[in-house]
């Protein structure tokens, strides 16, 4: 395979056509190529081709027409699409290319980097990534992680380019690509290979070897430009007309340093603080800067180091809240970061006192830095300029190489603008300081310098930053382009700018340290690129004796004279060390430094590569048409290295060669696991990162990183047998090793495999790919990663994958834009949504009957059943009931109760009584109504109603499910003959001029002027008439009857400023008529006015209103209760006087003319009063009894009614409590079910799953695809649209006065009337167009109420959640369980709460044996370089996988039963003693039948430990036990809690926090089993600041309060005292003595210790068979107490953070937010963060903390404090409290002003904006509402009174006049 793979890279792509110009594929940009790089072009397009140019000559640009001439190709051709892909080295040169090949081709050019979130992308993202772009620019890692996990297909690439190509050697990302991917790709699928690189020279390797290593490493020829030209032919050919040359180059010697003795700083330091790490490190690094750069430096080096630990302890999570370095005396270092931070105070001092202020200089400070002009762009350098000192000053502290570069520098002084350099430094630090020095000397002010560094290795830490603030990446962006501006002149970077950094303008390249390597030195000289440039090399002095033997390379950069380095030492003498800084010894050269020698064996190597390339050109000359000579190294002798060193897989040392052939002898499958599905690959190479990827998407904590952990084994090697490499060379002897090695890899204790031991390696690096090797490959046979490599975080996550597809566009790719739907399940996603009826009030359907006029078919009532029920209604203000028939079309439940609150209007009753009325229809049977029957009962309904709403309602046949009707003598059935003749008498009450009217005082009468209200004759007005001037009258203002819909506490109504701008319109025009007749034209009732000469003289009637209470849904506060009782003593009192100065009295008025008697008493009225809100809940119980029917739930009735009322319907019940219930039982059940159902998956999954099943977009549609919308009661109790149940109800828009009075003089329409518009003068004198109203056909249609209304999706989704509620209720936790299952949450295999336990047991039985059998499972795919496998071997293979693959679970059972396997674990399994073990089960109360479990529990996933799991999978299920136990405990609160309260409470109960303060005063923290320091530490640290808190607290108050506490905190609720028996109270008592309340909120804890909490009760529910029972006593024995003692007592107070929002909006500012800062002292670390109360943008409190929590919460305190507001209690305070705040007497500006009015007064304008939103919202209205009057006035053309009927499906008892609108 080898021989095919080489032969046909020389003649690959003899398609490709070499004479094509590339002139069109730089059109764009407009560039011209030079001669040489067409020729390079040609050469390219011939073969795979490495162009080796030195840096800046063009190589890219031939790359480009390169990826040009492909893109034309591709477009032109009919194959298969592929792209162009450009590789890079590093992220910055990602970017750079793709704007170049974006600014000279045409192409589509997208980049990529690993930031971009690539991992997560599936393969449908890279599809379309391949389809989007034409060229890809990328990392090469990027490339490699696509192709490994079969995201990407090397096949789908026509040209891969290579930039900085010398990089392919040993386990690169260019060689794995090569060597796993190009070399198993079939030859006519393989892309097109160029390579970019300025040299191939290798520090190990020879010239040739070099050469010949890179082209077998791509496959590819080498070809560069004839170096044999002479330099001015290759000048013009390299640089044109723009360029010189090249850069001079040159050697400037340097003294060596003397031996300075360490600074006072260092020796101070040492002294103080030695045992800091950061000091430890800056002693171990002194040395080495004190010889390179001096005293000086070596103090510079401290400040920097002491920056960089100030920033690290800025950004580290504090140790504890308010926490004090004294509190802890025996704490070190190690166990306390507080130590770490005195050290660095200690330091700081130390360097102030030394350094004064160039420490507070190099500060981030920015405030000193704003007043500053220096143009500077680096603050930290342009501050530390302000401090600079002269030369002479501190060059006796500088080391001689220090000073020969400043004397470098300093010649540019005359000429600062021209400077543009760059110094090359080994050393990450001594760049910074270089910079530093550079900076504080006044000569070089004109120097404007900054860093360049790379990425710090993991070994390195990060302590070494650049001087920019932000990351590396970020800084050396933003420095790269202040030196392309001009902005810095000089740039002191490390290797990371040799290559790949386009730095144009540069022409001066320093070499401070010796470049390692000839390619650093090639690549560092090319940086060097404009005319006249420098390269300058510094070597140590050479001696005179050594200088004239050596021989020197003619190429060599000579050395500086004696008279340039004479000058510039010209000032030596004054080069005077003090004593004190020398110690005496003599002179060394530095080990880190090189030589001129070296410096001459680097120039050599270069010169073996030169004489080698034009030896090349001799053998194999190739002259292009221009003339331009090209080398080309091709042919056999890369052919030959590339099969003699096929594998290139490991470093290049001397023994790689011979070890990777034993590797192919040993391991002859060459070990390729392709995956067949998606072609994703398994190597050695890629092993081990596909591991650590795995690892690190584990759940794991803050404490914790998770990582594989590697142990190598060393064994004896026998001798090797010699064996024969290949079939065409001679055979070789593979020499014999020592010893072997073989890695064990331990992976985390949630991991699904533990341990892996893989096969005998010879080294340790192919010993740990081995392993890493079969461990992934377990962990996919396992499932544990996918068939993409990826870690699974969830399989069966379909619902998502589809709805990724559905929006065609990923997040996380360029230039993708998150598609904008609206969220499901949410609050702000409504919908219509049909509003269900009560199958008793739905009519059969009709039968269809011909017409006896049309004879068409239509539907028409029928004789049909209804069934009766007797109503009995009392009101609290009548003696006796009234009884009434109730009918229904079909027949109710048996057991419907219907509960209204009316005793609460009864004012005989002190105190109120609040309870509700319960009335339950009595079933009377049954009755066939005939059509005559109907319309007797529909109408005697209407007329009924209409006197209770004084509103007329209208039918449908064909609809009417319910009647009302009157009780018989008998008591047994319907009156017909008085529901018929009840109502007919309805003459008016005017008789004749003489009659006497007082006998009517004190009866009833419906008011024709009103609506037909029914009122009471108070009086009877001899001496006014219907043309007295009534003004008074008019001027009367509404009755204050109750509201129809009393807002609850704390709610304002939106409409109010609506409301009373009507009033006002009102008012206005009453005013405004003077006269009841003219009164009649406003009210449009003039036609039954009589003449003048009758209506003269005959009195009026002042009536009163029957007060009718109709909302009984309800209890109204007590507030709106009293305001609605109180008499208008004023208005029905006192008298008005009108323009006459006649008075008379103020109140209500009609005339005889206008008002008829009412049959019907007032008792009557008031108990009748109940129907409207009677019918309203029996409606509500009737769907609530549907959805219970439907559903089989175990709940009652009102139950479930209370379970689908949202809080819109304002009525007694609400869901929120159950749903709040039921959003712990939701998540409870899913917990048990997902835990049992899944054994292998770790918490990461469980939780997902959860929250794909508890999220409201699930719940939402499960809600509607059981159809429950529909009986989601969400209607608030409105007088107008009260109806009879059922859809045949409807009002009409007006009632006819025919309906309220039958008057004699009526007068008919006149055709002239009929056909003008017209306009009373009355309603002109009211100066209101509105009045005016066109004399057209009235609307007749009915007014029907909407079958639809809006609903939020999240109450749709809510009503789930508050069903399980319900169920959990009156059901337990069995009934919530077959809810559940009712509602779709759980599938129907769970019959009951013991099925998971049986289920559980067999799932752990059938995961062991899937262990056992895993090592027989054959999926693989094997990729072969060599001959096929042998049986044997297959079978060690598979023995190796059985002996070696360790899964934490005990495999010796065989074929266990299903249900009837034990849990049994291994012996030695239990880490925990027999003592330990009591201890724990005596402190749950739990005995456990399988320690193990218990041992899991406390097994942090940091452990070592392979038998054992980690606590993850219990935390995650204890989690959801203890969240059910907490919310139904504070459900069941008495008195009940509100959600909001429930939820309040319920969040610090279940806190992390208080779960720790339980488990650390239980002792159960010492049992943690784990195996990180860091977690050790952070326990250590929460026991000792627990420890200082509590004896604080002991230490404030004296033994009196201590024992009044204990007293109170003894004492329980009387529902609570079975919990726990006296000794577990006592015991309670003692361990929590001392504990201060609200102590969670001080100490804050390490999320461990809550998790060990809810993982032991998590085991101990698994352990019971998942007992909810036995879980429950745990919790009651271990939790209960100290929620009865800290939370239950009240002693938990009002959230700071909440109270302040309750109290802001309680005064009506609602713009109240919170602003995070850090404090800008540069010592505070303890209380670093800073929180700011903001109100409308302006700071009103202000307070410091630990973190940002604690800063927040701090600054709520600060504010209520200066307000003088208290806290009410948050489990049972008033909250309505916070805002009753006194005046501050002393500050306030005025009488009752308070110190918040001070404070928000001034800024808030939240007032103004509502009174505006409102307004605007009542403009809507009326603007709405009259347009609906105008069109219905405009709906058709004026018709006789006589002709004008109702619509044929409408029954009504007399017609409709015109003109009587009330």
């Amino acid at each position: 395979m080898l021989e095919a793979h080489l032969d046909t890279a020389s003649v690959m792509d003899t398609t490709l056509a070499t004479d094509t110009e590339p002139a069109t594929a730089l059109e764009k940009s407009g560039l011209t190529p030079r001669d040489y790089q067409l020729a390079l072009f040609h050469q390219a397009l011939r073969s795979n081709s490495i162009v080796m140019l030195e840096t800046g000559t063009g190589k890219t640009l031939v790359a480009v027409m390169l990826i040009e001439w492909f893109a034309q190709r591709a477009a032109a051709g009919s194959g298969r699409r592929k792209v162009r892909v450009f590789l890079n080295n590093t992220v910055a040169l990602v970017h750079q290319q793709a704007r170049v090949i974006g600014d000279n081709t045409a192409q589509t050019v997208h980049a990529y980097v690993g930031a971009m979130g690539l991992d997560e992308w599936d393969e449908t993202a890279w599809t379309r990534t391949w389809a989007r772009a034409d060229v890809l620019v990328m990392t090469h890692q990027v490339l490699l992680n696509a192709l490994r996990s079969g995201h990407a297909r090397i096949s789908d690439i026509d040209l891969l380019v290579f930039d900085e190509a010398h990089h392919a050697r040993g386990s690169h990302p260019y060689m794995l690509i090569m060597r796993e991917f190009y070399d198993h790709c079939a030859p006519h699928d393989r892309p097109h290979i160029f390579g970019m690189t300025a040299s191939p020279l290798n520090a190990h390797q020879s010239a040739q070897a070099s050469v010949h290593h890179l082209q077998a490493s791509l496959d590819a020829s080498m070809c560069t430009v004839d170096l044999t030209a002479d330099q001015s032919s290759r000048s013009k050919q390299i640089a044109g007309s723009d360029q010189a040359a090249g850069p001079s180059a040159v050697c400037y010697e340097y003294a060596l340093p003397p031996a300075f003795a360490p600074t006072p700083l260092t020796t101070a330091l040492e002294s103080a603080c030695g045992s800091a790490k950061v000091v430890v490190r800056g002693l171990r690094t002194a040395p080495v800067i004190l010889a390179l750069l001096g005293p000086f430096g070596v103090d510079q080096m401290w400040l920097y180091y002491l920056r960089q630990w100030h920033r690290a302890a800025a950004l580290r999570p504090a140790p504890s809240r308010n926490a004090v370095t004294s509190a802890l005396p025996d704490a070190t270092a190690a166990d306390d970061p507080l130590l770490d931070i005195a050290d660095l105070k200690s330091a700081l001092e130390l360097a102030r006192a030394h350094c004064g202020a160039l420490l507070d200089a190099v500060s981030d400070n920015e405030q000193m830095l704003a007043t500053e002009t220096v143009v500077h762009p680096v603050p930290q350098l342009r501050a530390l300029g302000l401090h600079r000192r002269p030369w002479a000053d501190v060059r006796a502290q500088l080391s001689p190489q220090v000073n020969r570069l400043l004397g470098i520098l300093l010649q540019w002084r005359d000429r600062p603008t021209e400077l543009r350099g760059i110094v090359f430094v080994g050393r990450r630090i001594t760049v910074v300081l270089l910079a530093y020095v550079v900076t504080l000397i006044a000569e070089f002010d004109f120097v404007r310098a900054d860093v360049l560094l790379g990425a710090a290795l993991k070994q390195s830490g990060s302590i070494d930053r650049p001087i920019r603030s932000g990351s590396v990446r970020t800084a050396n962006q933003l420095t790269l382009a202040d030196f392309a501006d001009g902005r810095l002149n000089l740039v002191f970077a490390t290797q990371v700018a040799e290559e790949g950094v386009d730095i144009q303008p540069c022409n001066l390249v320093i070499r401070f340290d010796m470049p390692k390597t000839a390619t650093s030195m090639i690549q560092s000289r090319g940086r060097a690129r404009m005319p006249g440039s420098q390269f300058i090399v510094m070597v140590p002095q050479v001696d005179p004796e050594l200088k004239q033997s050596l021989d020197v390379p003619a190429s060599a950069a000579p050395l500086a004279s004696e008279e340039v380095l004479s000058a510039m030492d010209a000032d030596a003498s004054e080069l005077i060390v003090p004593e004190s800084q020398v110690t005496g010894e003599s002179q060394t050269l530095p080990e880190h430094q090189g030589s001129y020698t070296d410096y001459l064996r680097l120039v050599r190597l270069e010169d073996c590569l030169r004489d080698w390339c034009r030896a090349e050109a001799l053998v194999n000359p190739t002259t292009t048409t221009d003339s331009t000579n090209i080398i080309v190294s091709s042919g056999p002798a890369h052919q030959e290295y590339g099969r003699m060193h096929y594998n290139l897989r490991i470093d290049d040392s001397p023994s790689t060669e011979l070890e990777e052939m034993w590797v192919e002898q040993g391991d002859k499958q060459g070990r390729i696991y392709t995956i067949v599905s998606t072609q994703a690959r398994i190597t050695y190479m890629s092993a081990v990162p596909t591991v650590h990827s795995y690892v690190q998407h584990l759940p794991q904590d803050q404490l914790c990183k998770l990582q594989p952990i590697f142990d190598f084994e060393q064994v004896a090697q026998p001798k090797q047998p010699t064996v024969s490499q290949t079939k065409k060379t001679k055979k070789a002897k593979i020499p014999t090793h020592n010893a072997l090695f073989r890695c064990t890899i331990t992976l985390p204790s949630n991991a699904a495999v533990r341990r892996v031991a893989g096969p005998l390696m010879p080294n340790k690096r192919l010993a740990k790919q081995a392993a890493a090797y079969r461990a992934a490959k377990k962990l996919h046979q396992l499932g544990a990663i996918d068939d993409n490599l990826s870690p699974i975080a969830d399989p069966e996550d379909e619902a998502d994958q589809a709805a990724n597809k559905d929006t065609n566009v990923k997040p996380t790719e360029p230039n993708a834009k998150p598609a904008s739907r609206k969220v499901k399940g949410a609050r702000s996603s409504t919908d219509t949504y049909d509003i269900a009826v009560a199958p008793a009030f739905v009519q059969p359907k009709a039968l269809t009957q011909p017409d006896m006029e049309s004879g068409e078919m239509a539907a028409k009532y029928s004789p049909r059943t209804w069934h009766l029920y007797l109503l009995s209604l009392h009101h609290p203000s009548t003696d006796s009931p009234s009884q009434i028939v109730f009918a229904s079309a079909h027949r109710m439940p048996a057991d419907i109760s219907v509960p209204l609150f009316v005793n609460q209007f009864n004012a005989a009753i002190e105190p109120r009584d609040t309870s509700a009325t319960i009335f339950r229809p009595k079933y009377l049977g049954s009755q066939v109504l005939d059509q005559a029957q109907f319309d007797i009962l529909a109408q005697f309904s209407s007329k009924i109603f209409t006197r209770m709403i004084f509103m007329m309602l209208t039918w449908n046949e064909l609809e009417v499910g319910s009647l009302l009707a009157p009780l018989n003598a008998e008591g047994t059935g319907i009156d017909f003959e008085f529901a018929q003749s009840c109502f007919d008498d309805r003459s008016i009450v005017y008789q004749d001029s003489t009659t006497d009217y007082s006998s009517l005082v004190g009866t009833l009468i419906m008011d024709a002027l009103d609506h037909g209200r029914v009122k009471v004759v108070e009086q009877v007005c001899d001496t006014i008439d219907i043309y007295s001037d009534l003004r008074a009258y008019h001027s009367k203002k509404a009755s204050s009857d109750l509201p129809e819909n009393p807002q609850p506490d704390g709610m304002d109504s939106d409409d109010g400023c609506m409301v009373a701008k009507k009033k006002q319109k009102g008012a206005k025009t009453r005013l405004s008529v003077k006269t009841m007749a003219k009164w009649t034209d406003v009210k449009r009732i003039n036609r039954i006015r009589p003449a003048r000469e009758i209506a003269t003289g005959v009195p009026l009637f002042k009536v009163r209103n029957i007060s009718l209470v109709y909302n009984y849904l309800t209890i109204v506060p007590q507030s709106i209760l009293s305001s609605a009782y109180v008499e208008d003593a004023q208005e029905t009192s006192n008298a008005a006087k009108v323009a006459t100065g006649a008075a008379f009295p103020d109140g209500l008025y009609t005339s005889p003319f206008f008002c008829a008697r009412e049959p019907m008493d007032s008792a009557t009225i008031a108990n009748l009063s109940l129907l409207p809100a009677f019918f309203m809940r029996l409606n509500q119980l009737l769907l609530a009894y549907e959805v219970k029917k439907k559903l089989a739930l175990p709940v009652q009735v009102q139950t479930v009614r209370e379970a689908i009322t949202s809080s819109s319907a304002n009525t007694d019940v609400c869901y929120e409590r159950l749903e709040t219930l039921g959003d712990s039982v939701l998540k409870y059940i899913a917990s048990v079910m997902l835990f049992v159902a899944y054994p292998d998956a770790h918490e990461g999954i469980l939780t997902t799953r959860r929250g794909r099943i508890i999220c409201n977009a699930n719940l939402f549609d499960l809600s509607t695809r059981l159809k429950l919308p529909p009986y989601i009661i969400s209607q608030t109790f409105v007088k107008r649209d009260v109806r009879l149940p059922g859809r045949g109800w409807h009002r009409m828009p007006f009632i006819p006065a025919k309906w309220i009075c039958m008057s004699p003089f009526f007068k008919a329409l006149s055709s002239t009337e009929s056909s003008n518009t017209e306009t009373s003068e009355d309603a002109k004198s009211l100066g209101d167009a509105d009045l005016a109203v066109p004399k057209k056909q009235l609307p007749t249609e009915p007014i029907v109420v909407g079958t639809t209304r809006m609903l939020s999706e999240k109450t749709v989704a809510d009503i789930i959640e508050s069903l399980l509620g319900a169920s959990v209720c009156d059901g337990g936790i069995n009934g919530a369980l077959a809810a559940a299952r009712a509602l779709g949450v759980v599938d129907n295999g769970w019959t009951c709460w013991s099925s998971f336990a049986s289920v559980w047991r067999s799932n752990m039985a059938a995961r062991k044996r899937k262990m056992a059998q895993l090592s027989n499972m054959r999926i693989e795919t094997i990729a072969a370089t060599t001959e096929s496998q042998e049986v044997n071997d297959l079978l060690q293979e598979m023995k190796l996988d059985q002996s070696d693959v360790l899964f934490g679970l005990d495999l010796s059972v065989s074929n266990p039963q299903p249900g009837s396997v034990a849990l049994q674990h291994k012996s030695d399994s239990t880490g925990l003693s027999d003592m330990a073990t009591a201890q724990i089960e005596d402190t749950l109360g739990y005995t456990f039948n399988d320690r193990a479990l218990l041992v899991e529990a406390l097994t942090h996933c940091s452990s070592l430990d392979v038998t054992s799991s980690s606590y993850q999978r219990l935390e995650f299920l204890g989690d959801a036990v203890l969240d059910f136990f907490l919310t139904k405990r504070y459900y069941d609160h008495q008195p009940p809690l509100n959600p909001h309260r429930m939820t309040l409470v319920k969040h610090v109960a279940a806190s992390n926090d208080l779960f720790a303060i339980v488990l650390v005063c239980n002792g159960l923290q010492k049992h943690v089993c784990h195996g990180s320091v860091t977690v050790r530490d952070a326990i250590h640290d929460y026991e000792l600041r627990l420890k200082h808190a509590r004896k604080v607290w002991s230490q404030r108050h004296s033994n009196e309060e201590k024992d009044h506490r204990e007293d109170s905190a003894t004492m329980e609720r009387p529902a609570k005292s079975r919990r726990t028996s006296s000794s577990s109270e006592k015991s309670s008592i003692d361990i929590y003595s001392d504990l201060p309340p609200e102590v969670w909120d001080a100490v804050r804890a390490p999320k461990v210790l809550g998790d060990i909490l809810e993982s032991l009760v998590g085991a101990v529910f698994v352990d019971s068979g998942m007992s909810h029972e036995t879980a429950k006593s745990v919790y009651e024995r271990v939790l209960s107490p100290f929620l009865d003692r800290f939370v239950d007592s009240g002693k938990l107070s009002l959230h700071p953070v909440i109270q302040t929002l309750l109290v802001c909006q309680g005064w009506g500012c609602d713009a109240v937010s919170w602003e995070n800062g850090t404090d800008s002292n540069p010592l505070e670390y303890t209380n670093r963060y800073v929180c700011h109360v903001v109100a409308h943008g302006q700071r009103i409190s202000t307070s410091t903390g630990d973190s940002p929590r604690h800063a927040k919460y701090n600054a709520a305190n600060a504010l209520l404090t200066a307000i003088g507001a208290s806290a009410p209690n948050a489990l049972d305070g008033d909250l309505n409290a916070v805002h009753n705040l006194s005046a501050d007497k002393a500050t306030s500006g005025k009488p009752g002003e308070t110190a918040l009015d001070k404070l928000l007064k001034p800024i808030c304008t939240c007032a103004e904006r509502r009174l505006a939103e409102a307004e605007q919202r009542a403009a809507a209205e009326e603007k709405k509402k009259r347009m609906e009057i105008e069109q219905n006035n405009t709906s058709g053309g004026i018709a006789d009174a006589e002709d004008t009927t109702l619509a044929t499906d409408v029954k009504m008892s007399d017609n409709i006049e015109e003109g009587e609108l009330v």
